[in-house]
């Protein structure tokens, strides 16, 4: 997985705006504006990518975004020493995060849901970073409801992931964009995933049709063990 990412990081933020018609932008902000974490606390992007989610947060609060590809951390790292907006980058994976428990007061994450293999245990390991009443805003494609909107965005996804892989020179990782979509769980799967993590007021929000799906959620006072 770290391999697939460090190949396709100079195009990544790129290939991601053609994908989505440019809605990733308007998508993040959503992601963003739901946490409510209070101003100047400190959140965690969880699989932070070039930094892009995180770094609209770090203009109000202090950021640690972490992700397993050094590759796009790298990238983050020129966009995160801009005055005002800067985020501390840390290498990890969402399976063993390199931080106390209740160290940050919020998380976010956006696009990185359908890549894990293990996302109860990731939620575990969320929940114990994030602090007790802390809030997450977590961000991911996961497909329209109705029948009609889904066959078109299947057949959408199905024609122009792969075509922009032959165009990039990366096809395999392109192809595993278009198998990664049905990884992750029916929204209301992935709720009863963080509950059972510790948390507690889920609420899964689907944006653009369904498209993709915003997933809030509140750190209850005590986890399971």
């Amino acid at each position: 997985m770290e391999a697939l990412f460090d190949d396709i990081v100079g195009r990544y933020d790129r290939v991601n705006t053609i994908l989505s018609f440019g809605l990733d932008r308007a998508w993040r902000r959503t992601a963003a504006r739901a946490l409510g974490s209070p101003l100047g606390t400190l959140v965690l992007d969880l699989g932070c990518g070039t930094g892009a989610l995180g770094l609209q947060l770090a203009a109000t609060h202090r950021v640690v975004g972490v992700d397993v590809s050094h590759g796009m951390l790298t990238a983050a790292v020129s966009k995160a020493t801009n005055p005002g907006r800067r985020m501390r980058l840390v290498r990890g994976t969402a399976l063993r995060l390199p931080f106390r428990s209740g160290a940050f007061q919020g998380a976010v994450s956006a696009f990185l849901l359908r890549n894990l293999d293990d996302l109860p245990g990731a939620f575990d390991e969320l929940a114990r970073v994030v602090a007790p009443a802390g809030s997450v805003a977590l961000l991911d494609i996961t497909g329209p409801r109705h029948p009609v909107l889904r066959r078109a965005f299947d057949a959408y996804f199905g024609a122009a992931a792969p075509a922009l892989g032959a165009l990039t020179g990366s096809p395999n990782a392109y192809r595993y964009l278009v198998r990664s979509l049905a990884q992750l769980p029916a929204p209301e799967g992935v709720c009863a995933m963080l509950r059972e993590a510790g948390f507690s007021d889920t609420r899964a929000r689907g944006l653009t049709g369904g498209v993709v799906t915003l997933f809030t959620a509140t750190r209850g006072p005590s986890r399971r063990t």
